[in-house]
C-alpha cells in the first residue's frame, strides 16, 4: 500500500495506491473517494499540526485498514484502556458506543474499531492530548451525522465524533444518537466507569443491519442478566 500527500486548492488530499484488492471495500466503507486506481480524503492543509497527521497516517494507516477489514488481529481492548487512562481526570465528558460497547459488559462481538463520542467544546481538548495519535483530523462535518468526527489511531482504530445529530435517531433511536447520550448506563471496566447506550438499542441497530450472530449473543445476554 503506497501512501502520498499532495495539495490541490485549499485542501491537502492524502491518498491511497498499490493497495491490495482486499482493502478497497474498506476504504469505501471509511468513505474514501475512488480516484482512477487509487483513492483519497481531502483535508483543509491549514488543518493544526497537518504535518504530523501525515507521520502518524503514513505510519499507521495499513495497519489500520489491516484490522478494519479483519485482515490482522484488533487489539480493541488494548486501545481503550489506553483512551480512557490519558482522559482520566481531564475534565472530558465521553461515552463507549458501537460494539466496544457490548464487548465490555462481557458480549463478544469482535469490533474492528472503537467508537467513541464526546461533547463538540471537548474537540480540541482531544486533539492536544492525542496529537500524536491523530490519523485522520477532527474537524466540523458541517451537517453530517455528529458534529465533529476524526479518528486516531492508538494500538487500533479509534473514531471520535461529537454531539450526535436528530436524524440518527430517525426512525427509531439508535446506539449512538442523541436518544442514547440520554440513556447512558454505566459499566465498570478494568477499575473505570464507562458510560455505554442502552443494550435494547444496540440489539435494534444488529437487528436493522442484519448481524443475526451479533442479535442473537445479545439477546442471550440480555435473557441471562434479565
Amino acid at each position: 500500500m503506497k501512501i502520498t500527500f499532495e495539495d490541490s486548492g485549499n485542501y491537502t488530499v492524502f491518498r491511497i495506491s498499490d493497495f491490495d484488492v482486499k482493502y478497497e471495500k474498506i476504504l469505501e466503507m471509511c468513505f474514501y473517494e475512488k480516484d482512477e486506481d487509487s483513492y483519497k480524503k481531502l483535508f483543509l492543509k491549514d488543518t493544526p499540526n497537518m504535518n504530523r497527521i501525515k507521520d502518524n497516517y503514513k505510519s499507521n494507516a495499513e495497519k489500520m485498514f489491516s484490522q478494519v477489514g479483519y485482515f490482522t488481529p484488533i487489539p480493541w481492548e488494548k486501545a481503550l484502556l489506553e483512551f480512557a487512562k490519558k482522559v482520566d481526570e481531564k475534565g472530558i465528558d465521553w461515552w463507549l458506543t458501537g460494539s466496544c460497547a457490548a464487548c465490555i459488559r462481557g458480549i463478544p462481538l469482535n469490533p474492528h474499531d472503537v467508537d467513541i463520542m464526546i461533547d463538540s467544546k471537548d474537540a480540541n481538548k482531544i486533539g492536544e492530548l492525542f496529537v500524536n495519535y491523530i490519523v485522520e483530523p477532527i474537524i466540523d462535518t458541517n451537517g453530517w451525522l455528529t458534529k465533529d468526527f476524526g479518528v486516531l489511531f492508538l494500538h487500533a482504530r479509534i473514531d471520535i465524533a461529537s454531539d450526535p445529530q436528530a436524524c440518527l435517531d430517525d426512525p427509531e433511536p439508535v446506539d449512538c444518537g442523541p436518544y442514547a447520550k440520554e440513556h447512558l448506563e454505566v459499566i465498570t471496566w478494568n477499575g473505570y466507569e464507562i458510560k455505554v447506550p442502552p443494550l435494547s438499542l444496540q440489539l435494534y441497530v444488529n437487528k436493522l443491519r442484519g448481524r443475526n450472530d451479533r442479535v442473537k449473543l445479545i439477546e442471550n445476554y440480555m435473557k441471562e442478566y434479565d
